[in-house]
């Protein structure tokens, strides 16, 4: 169980592999994430930073308003440009500028699909991240305060060029080219399209990591900017943008309860082996108590035969020995709830096991009040009386039927 003072346990992407943070402490670099996962300590809480090539990263110019309306927004475009349903639609976003009638937004969204590489990790672990952080941010949060930067780094075997306005990503491109000359051909074009988007194209500075020193030459040709090293990005900062899928919580809390239930499971198996021993005695003795039991129900096996053979003889005979079941007396109750003269019976039946009476009324309201009292009548309750609903005859009467079961 994580203790309050713990320090939160980050995974990071590399340029190639993974590292395991403990707090700002660098601790291990492993190839796959499912070796990055297994390296965390057991039962520690961790933060996932996702790397940018499966996200969709935009730009936008929105109307200013409060954040809830914002974020509406924000989900409209998504709906509008992404190909995916809204319910598989993960993302956040941070404001760039603000000030007068716009803001400029940095949005990021991904889908479900796009983060099924990574559930697969979390799932074969049965441990799920507490948080999902864009590693871009962390990037970000270790340039220089108050300056727009010119980030070039890699992650994840991707190159990643980023413009960072006061230490938060404004625009982020995952690059197709993955070595010096490749970058020079295609960075012009990307200046370009940037700067359609508005985005700054002045950088008091260009960073790079190792990784991706042999771009400096273009780039200090193209930008007449100072080429400096990136610094240790490292993850301790605390990000407001949260991309954590709604199935990994789902997943997570899931998982938790099972881990309770199975702690409950062994204790009960330890309960259970501690009386094994005397369910099994137990069991010996009622078996033996029910076979002198079977062997005097076999000797009663005559005398309930005979029982059985009289009390289907008195249900044959009820109709003839309860006078409640005479024919004459249940013609009688059902004569006494007619409501009028003029409502009269037309045919009826008396079987062992029910009686059947068809009638007419002048009129269906009649009829069913005629129904209503014979389900009310204290001595006819005790039946089970069903009834059609009336129908109306050619000469304008309404025919009834109602069937009662003893």
């Amino acid at each position: 169980m994580k203790r309050p003072n713990d320090p939160l346990h980050f995974l990071t992407p590399e340029a190639e592999g993974w590292a395991v943070w403990r707090g700002t402490q660098r601790l291990h670099i492993a190839a796959t994430l499912a070796e990055a996962v297994g390296l965390l300590p057991p039962a520690c809480q961790f933060e996932f930073a996702v790397p940018c090539h499966p996200l969709i990263v935009e730009r936008l110019r929105l109307p200013a308003a409060e954040r809830g309306e914002l974020a509406g927004m924000v989900h409209l475009q998504w709906e509008k440009a992404l190909p995916f349903p809204p319910e598989e639609i993960t993302g956040g976003f941070a404001v760039i500028e603000s000030g007068g009638e716009n803001l400029v937004v940095w949005s990021v969204a991904a889908s479900r699909v796009a983060f099924k590489e990574f559930g697969e990790a979390w799932s074969k672990a049965s441990r799920w991240p507490v948080r999902v952080s864009v590693y871009v941010c962390h990037v970000a949060a270790a340039c220089p305060a108050g300056e727009t930067v010119l980030v070039v780094y890699a992650e994840q075997g991707h190159w990643v060029l980023a413009v960072v306005e006061n230490q938060r990503p404004g625009w982020v491109h995952v690059m197709s080219a993955s070595d010096a000359a490749g970058f020079a051909a295609e960075f012009p074009s990307l200046m370009l399209m940037a700067g359609l988007d508005g985005v700054p194209n002045v950088f008091a500075r260009v960073l790079l990591s190792p990784e991706v020193a042999g771009c400096g030459p273009d780039l200090r040709t193209a930008l007449h900017a100072a080429i400096e090293d990136l610094p240790l990005v490292t993850p301790g900062s605390r990000l407001e943008m949260n991309l954590l899928p709604v199935d990994w919580q789902v997943a997570a809390v899931s998982d938790r309860r099972g881990k309770v239930w199975r702690r409950r499971v062994l204790a009960a198996a330890a309960v259970y082996l501690l009386l094994a021993a005397l369910a099994g005695i137990d069991l010996l003795l009622l078996q033996h108590r029910s076979s002198q039991l079977g062997a005097e129900l076999n000797a009663q096996q005559p005398t309930l035969a005979v029982l059985q053979s009289r009390e289907a003889r008195f249900n044959s005979l009820g109709a003839a020995i309860n006078s409640r079941r005479y024919a004459i007396e249940v013609l009688y109750l059902l004569q006494r709830c007619l409501p009028a003269d003029t409502v009269r019976f037309t045919e009826f039946e008396q079987e062992p096991q029910q009686w059947r009476v068809v009638g007419e009324a002048p009129t269906p309201g009649l009829a069913i009040d005629y129904l209503a009292r014979l389900k009310h009548d204290p001595e006819l309750g005790a039946d089970s009386i069903s009834s059609d609903p009336p129908q109306l005859l050619a000469n304008d009467r309404a025919q009834f039927q109602v069937i009662g079961k003893p």
